[in-house]
């Protein structure tokens, strides 16, 4: 099916309704008043000036248009998909324009620009069926992280909002091919079951054949942010981000029962203060009913006075789904 171009805008990301719809093509390649916000939040080195320039820039859905920002909502599919690679997220990239260059080469790429930030990427697809959104998602996250890279697993979620930015190089492709790989949770496990980590030293062997030339897969970026355990004992904060990185590479919801939900956003806050929202969307993603919206609100009023918890019920949660730090 042909992509729809027209998706929905919201004048911010704590809007509930849209405003507008856009052309995607218009959206992401014409300069308009914003452009200059973003330019000025690639340049300052303030977090809290970042923080405000990004929250008053708008945002679209990418994945249609949306009466809210709800997928109950969707009243007209794009079947496209945004998928987003952030630096944080990938500490072995180092120059974001020689990946862009490296993603430019896979078919079923139709744009692929810098962040507003300007500390990552953001790669618009094409996919078949709306109603496979997160089975087209779970298929690209499994091929990206054999390719070395980590995409925001909040992409998973049809209505995710996607900041107005803009890219003076961007690689456009709008005849790109359809993406069709999916990949159900459950499959996403026998994957990891059969992977196999050959660079130890003893496994290498020394050949005299010439080299055979690398697929696109195997030149872009190979993975070498390898978790491994530290000799140093974790602090309790670097303990919790492990188990919540294990929760989101596992795509295990473990926030089914409400006070227990409230409780993983409370640690979440103490341990991370606002820098922590993007993990508390990750790890609240995986519930059927997640909303993005919703779960930005409750992150903000959560505070220590209203609900009681401490780091510990953090493990204790994750534990009775089979997550152990």
């Amino acid at each position: 099916m042909k992509p729809n171009l027209e998706v929905s805008i919201f004048r911010c990301k704590k809007n509930k309704a849209s405003v507008k719809t856009v052309d995607i093509q218009e959206w992401l390649l014409q300069r308009n008043e914003y452009t200059l916000i973003v330019e000025k939040l690639r340049e300052t080195d303030d977090d809290d000036e970042r923080k405000r320039l990004k929250s008053s820039l708008p945002a679209i859905t990418v994945s249609g248009v949306f009466s809210k920002r709800r997928a109950d909502c969707l009243l007209r599919p794009s079947n496209l998909i945004c998928i987003d690679i952030d630096g944080k997220d990938n500490p072995s990239i180092s120059d974001m324009e020689v990946l862009k260059a490296s993603l430019a080469k896979l078919s079923y790429v139709m744009y692929c620009g810098l962040s507003a930030s300007g500390n990552g990427l953001f790669c618009i697809i094409p996919y078949d069926d709306f109603g496979k959104h997160k089975l087209y998602f779970n298929a690209l996250q499994q091929e990206f992280k054999d390719m070395g890279i980590i995409i925001d697993s909040s992409c998973s979620d049809i209505c995710r909002l996607r900041f107005y930015s803009y890219d003076e190089h961007p690689y456009v492709n709008w005849d790109a091919e359809v993406y069709t790989h999916t990949v159900e949770k459950t499959n996403i496990a026998h994957l990891k079951s059969k992977e196999v980590f050959s660079k130890r030293s003893s496994d290498i062997q020394i050949s005299n054949e010439n080299p055979r030339a690398l697929s696109i897969e195997e030149a872009l970026l190979q993975p070498s942010n390898l978790d491994f355990a530290s000799a140093t004992p974790l602090s309790k904060t670097e303990e919790a981000e492990r188990l919540l990185n294990l929760v989101i590479e596992r795509q295990i919801d473990i926030t089914p029962i409400f006070n227990d939900w409230i409780k993983i956003g409370l640690v979440i806050k103490n341990l991370f203060g606002g820098k922590g929202l993007d993990l508390f969307l990750q790890v609240s993603s995986f519930h059927p009913k997640y909303s993005q919206e919703e779960a930005e609100s409750k992150y903000f009023e959560l505070n220590e006075k209203k609900y009681k918890t401490n780091t510990q019920s953090l493990f204790e949660i994750a534990a009775k789904y089979g997550i152990y730090h």
